[in-house]
């Protein structure tokens, strides 16, 4: 039951810290944010009592269709994937090769354009019913992950410069937290909206966002270093390819 308040909270991270992570896993920025939600749904699981192996933890993930020849026109081409996100992985890695490969199965089959139609009809249908019709279609959704590029310069109002900008995301009934991400300005900033009574420790699930995160970045730069230094140190045991 979604109650009318709400709980806030926000914080940033350097852009670039996800783009390393990005480059040394060879997978998209979005792979590495939905697998640090992945890091943090499960630890939230844990935290309430239930076993990740045996509780679904499904995110709404809205994505661009707008087709090439649309760049530049006015209106919003936006539909949803919907994905399981694996919370039963103890592994940080291998939680990221999971999404990866999920993601790249729906932009292959173009599943996300499924959910359009229902998606189209927010211009005519009230919240409340689009939202009931969406669950009935597709199962509960736990929560919604939205990432958002903007503008990698500084933005001024009134001659003074904007810091961050923090997105929100509205919630409808039966999706009691929403994550939003807008990357300014070398930033990626997290904007989290959430039912009040159902996320009383909102403020710990941001802070497993960050140890998600961190325990992603340490074991992908570890590996990506270790990759880069075996072929040298097997050049220099063989001895016969090292020149002076």
């Amino acid at each position: 039951e979604m109650g009318p308040h709400r709980r806030f909270d926000w914080f940033e991270m350097p852009l670039e810290d996800l783009k390393k992570v990005r480059r040394a896993l060879g997978c998209t920025l979005n792979d590495v944010v939905l697998a640090t939600v992945a890091g943090a749904g499960r630890e939230l699981l844990i935290r309430q009592g239930h076993d990740p192996a045996r509780r679904r933890f499904r995110v709404a993930a809205p994505v661009s269709v707008r087709k090439e020849e649309e760049r530049g026109k006015l209106g919003n081409r936006v539909s949803s994937w919907l994905i399981d996100l694996p919370v039963n992985v103890s592994d940080p890695l291998e939680r990221v090769e999971r999404i990866a490969a999920k993601t790249r199965e729906l932009k292959a089959s173009r599943n996300a354009l499924g959910v359009q139609m229902l998606m189209r009809m927010a211009d005519w249908t009230p919240t409340t019913l689009l939202s009931l019709g969406a669950r009935a279609a597709t199962g509960q959704v736990d929560l919604i992950v939205t990432n958002v590029p903007g503008p990698q310069f500084p933005l001024y109002m009134a001659g003074a410069k904007t810091l961050a900008l923090y997105p929100q995301v509205p919630l409808v009934a039966g999706t009691p937290l929403g994550i939003a991400l807008f990357s300014y300005d070398g930033k990626l900033c997290w904007g989290f909206n959430a039912e009040y009574d159902q996320y009383r420790l909102l403020w710990q699930f941001c802070e497993d966002i960050r140890s998600s995160f961190r325990e992603i970045s340490e074991q992908a730069l570890s590996s990506a270093t270790k990759k880069v230094a075996e072929p040298a140190a097997k050049t220099v045991a063989d001895g016969s390819t090292v020149k002076k």
